[in-house]
């Protein structure tokens, strides 16, 4: 196809969004993104022209088959005088037209015309590679803006966190019931939180600025979150699937074996130089008073031209042999460029599974952590976990919530990484340049890579989590040897009371009311002085509400329940408090009557009985 007298537009992409529910997935805004940055980007402009220049030079080369026509033509004034006569002086003029025909070259045009041909690929595949390359910048630098949006809103709430726990510790140090000591390390405490915070407006900044350059335009005041489980495209299957489709699609590798075609033609264009050369000619003369000779001369004639170069100082061989040295060094760079998209593919292929499967256990940890966070709090209320406790804990979900959003956005990034590597991030964006050909109407006349061509297409396998947890074998543990002549007390059965939570709480409250302890002060009188094994405090709700807040709701009221115990005289290693949420249910939660009996706290007390002789 030739694209000279093609009027080329300014860059015009098409987002096509597919209609399943993968490109559901894909915000719009990042689509957007991706379509601006390759409209808009310097580099993917620059190879865009290279392209062009390339066609338009193959097509100076294939002017070489057509004939060439060229008009001479002079007028002066010239004194003559010769051994026979003197023609004096005079004015003349001359004319001349000359056609000729390259008959035969060597094939020189035709080899030449082949290796700019296969130059023009070489930057066709340059341009897809930039343009899969922007493409993954635009999504990674959207991603990017997304995640530490995120990140600030974490270390603003972490801050928030310690700035309420530093206030607090403050009260109970003015109030005399705190030591100062306290106070400073809230304070250090508070200023590690406020550091983090400032970090992460820092990497927002710089992300932003980086959304810049890559895209053209400073990112949106809002951006929506990357969905969850969020998916670009479809993934190979397996490793030999990778391998196999990604190296024959790889813009990079494709751009280097059209390089090592275009030397290997050049190698024929330089053995031109062995042959003659053989014109037609055709030509046209008018003359005035030529050569002194008054009138007008018509000359006419057609001749055929032999130029046969017979030596040249070794020209000649020493240009074949340096075609032959490129061609070397072009299969040289196309085999590291093999390489190096084996290993990229295969490094952001193993990030997208590894990274998917960090999340599970980053989740678990975070959602863990944010749990043991609130039950600190509460502890720390009452006076049953230390101030370093409570920092600790808050700072481990802070952290917890860091690793997840990373790992989060880290593995979309993994995705783009692949799909741009086997040259189908664009396609899977649904996003298409309208002026760009395909690589068939570009002169592609091979259906892809000759394996032989190939690197090897092994990729390093490690082993799997689960791999390496089932290979474990766990050594027996020691048990120690009791004393014979002692038996440990068999536990008695169990006593379970169970308490009404409207009795003993406020709506939505985890605080005990004045009036409502009658019933623990009750319990309290009966297991006092008993041999106790261990009293177990059971929160349950109701099914209105979340899940998780009727967790946390449960949670809260067991702990209050077992603060009471152990500041009325139980002792705190005999007490156990457990939330249920609303897992439990006793009665129908259709019904007011049967949602205020599953409102309740069970507490379960277990005596040891009598030791045996």
């Amino acid at each position: 196809m030739n694209f000279k007298d093609k009027k080329v537009s300014q860059f015009m992409l098409v987002a096509l969004f597919a209609l399943g529910a993968q490109a559901q997935t894909i915000p719009g805004p990042m689509v957007q993104a991706v379509r601006k940055a390759v409209t808009t980007n310097p580099e993917v402009q620059a190879r865009w022209n290279g392209f062009k220049a390339a066609n338009n030079e193959r097509d100076v080369a294939r002017g070489g088959f057509s004939p060439r026509l060229d008009l001479t033509a002079s007028t002066g004034r010239e004194e003559r005088d010769t051994p026979l006569t003197d023609y004096g002086s005079y004015n003349f003029s001359a004319a001349r037209l000359t056609l000729n025909q390259m008959l035969f070259d060597g094939m020189f045009t035709a080899n030449e015309t082949k290796r700019l041909g296969f130059a023009q690929l070489t930057r066709y595949y340059e341009l897809l590679e930039i343009s899969e390359t922007t493409a993954q910048e635009a999504v990674r630098a959207y991603a990017d803006v997304v995640r530490y949006r995120e990140l600030v809103d974490a270390a603003t709430q972490n801050y928030v966190e310690h700035k309420q726990t530093t206030e607090k510790v403050e009260e109970r140090a003015n109030a005399g019931v705190g030591r100062r000591v306290d106070v400073e390390q809230a304070n250090g405490r508070l200023a590690l939180a406020e550091s983090n915070l400032l970090t992460e407006l820092t990497n927002l900044h710089d992300v932003s600025a980086r959304y810049l350059r890559v895209v053209g335009e400073k990112p949106p005041a809002s951006l929506p979150a990357l969905p969850e489980p969020f998916k670009l495209g479809t993934m190979p299957e397996s490793t030999t699937a990778l391998m196999r489709d990604g190296l024959q699609g790889s813009p990079t590798l494709n751009a280097a074996v059209e390089n090592v075609r275009a030397f290997k033609a050049a190698i024929a264009s330089s053995k031109a130089a062995y042959y003659p050369r053989l014109d037609l000619r055709a030509y046209a003369n008018r003359d005035n008073n030529s050569g002194g000779i008054s009138g007008n001369t018509q000359i006419n004639g057609i001749e055929l031209v032999l130029n046969y170069n017979l030596y040249r100082g070794g020209s000649d061989m020493a240009r074949e042999r340096q075609a032959v040295d490129q061609r070397e060094q072009a299969r040289d760079l196309q085999e590291k460029a093999c390489r190096d998209v084996r290993q990229s593919l295969s490094i952001a292929y193993s990030d997208v599974h590894s990274l998917s499967e960090q999340q599970k256990y980053m989740d678990q940890h975070r959602l863990a952590t944010e749990k043991s966070r609130e039950a600190y709090r509460q502890q720390f209320d009452i006076g049953q976990r230390t101030l370093l406790d409570l920092l600790d804990s808050q700072n481990e979900y802070f952290e917890a919530t860091r690793a997840y959003i990373n790992a989060r956005h880290n593995q979309a990034t993994a995705q783009a990484r692949t799909l741009a590597g086997m040259g189908q991030l664009l396609s899977a964006l649904g996003v298409k340049r309208d002026d760009v050909p395909s690589a068939q109407d570009a002169g592609q006349d091979r259906a892809g890579i000759d394996p032989a061509e190939l690197c090897p297409l092994e990729a390093s396998v490690v082993d799997t989590v689960e791999q390496i947890k089932a290979s474990i074998v766990m050594p027996p543990r020691a048990r120690a040897a009791l004393p014979a002549v002692l038996v440990a007390a068999a536990p008695a059965a169990a006593t379970k009371v169970s308490l009404s939570a409207d009795a003993l709480f406020d709506f939505d409250r985890s605080a005990l009311k004045e009036g409502g302890v009658a019933k623990l002060d009750e319990l309290v009188a009966q297991i006092k002085g008993a041999q106790l094994d261990m009293v177990i405090a059971t929160g349950h709700t109701d099914s209105v509400g979340s899940e998780a807040y009727n967790q946390r709701l449960s949670e809260a009221r067991a702990e209050a329940v077992k603060a009471y115990l152990v500041r009325h005289g139980v002792d705190v290693k005999r007490v156990r408090a457990i939330g249920k949420g609303k897992t439990e249910p006793v009665a129908d939660n259709a019904t007011a009557e049967g949602r205020a009996r599953n409102r309740r706290v069970d507490v379960s007390v277990q005596s040891l009985a009598a030791p045996a002789k």
